[in-house]
């Protein structure tokens, strides 16, 4: 995507929805990456290649591999301090530090649950991780002290014919992502709201909703409707993330990084 179109996209956003906050162009870093995760609010560039966990820096590159637990799964970064690793063939995590040191021993769920395959993971308060199993529910596990603090009804139970396609997450609500919409849940495990949302992907939260990307366009979505942004993707744009500080946008060969002012 080109950076004058990149540029439209976020002004648009700031007008369309009357948000307190304006963009700067920071720059674009060449990158080679099979899947870029995101970036953290210091710039550090988190991607994965060849099964090996990158964190890219200003002035050093570390990286993290575990080849006895397979294909990393997914990786989620919104504490840089304790990075969460999920090898779902092992159904296993492991949580790393800042320099992608182990913290702990890896957490086997198949010898700490009672469910044995955990299809997707997701991070929540204090000690706690949402997972979401083969059974079709919703869990809220306590690592730490290694128990089930709570669970859901099955999902058909809110929404007939749900199956869970991604999980995404704040420390307060869990989002569970499906072919048709999303489903929003409070850190209590009370279903909060159904999002209508068909054939999307690339969906991150953002202020009171997320914005994602559906058949090569950008959009935002809040609890009363969705608000085209007006752009179409090239065909090498993959991925983009949001945080508090930066906009990214992953193009196949490089990140284009904007800070949220």
């Amino acid at each position: 995507m080109k950076t004058s179109q990149l540029i439209f996209v976020l002004l648009f956003v700031q007008i369309s929805f009357g948000q307190n906050f304006s963009t700067k162009f920071i720059e674009k870093i060449p990158l080679k990456a099979d899947q870029f995760v995101g970036i953290d609010d210091l710039q550090n560039i988190y991607y994965i290649k060849g099964n090996t966990f990158f964190k890219k820096g200003k002035n050093e590159t570390l990286s993290y591999a575990n080849v006895l637990l397979g294909k990393i799964e997914s990786v989620d970064i919104h504490n840089p301090f304790k990075i969460i690793l999920f090898y779902k063939d092992f159904n296993s995590v492991v949580f790393l530090d800042n320099k992608l040191n182990e913290l702990s021993s890896r957490i086997d769920f198949t010898k700490e649950t009672a469910f044995h395959n955990v299809l997707f993971v997701s991070h929540s308060s204090e000690n706690n991780l949402w997972l979401y199993a083969d059974d079709n529910k919703l869990h809220l596990y306590d690592f730490r002290n290694r128990f089930e603090k709570l669970q859901t009804q099955p999902l058909t139970f809110y929404q007939h014919d749900f199956i869970c396609k991604q999980l995404i997450s704040t420390y307060k609500d869990v989002f569970v992502v499906g072919d048709f919409g999303l489903l929003q849940f409070n850190q209590y495990g009370n279903f909060i709201h159904h999002f209508k949302l068909k054939n999307s992907k690339n969906i991150s939260l953002f202020k009171e909703g997320f914005i994602y990307v559906k058949e090569k366009e950008i959009f935002y979505q809040d609890q009363e409707k969705s608000y085209p942004l007006n752009i179409t993707f090239d065909e090498k744009c993959k991925e983009f993330y949001i945080n508090s500080a930066y906009i990214t946008i992953f193009d196949g060969f490089g990140v284009s990084i904007y800070e949220l002012l």
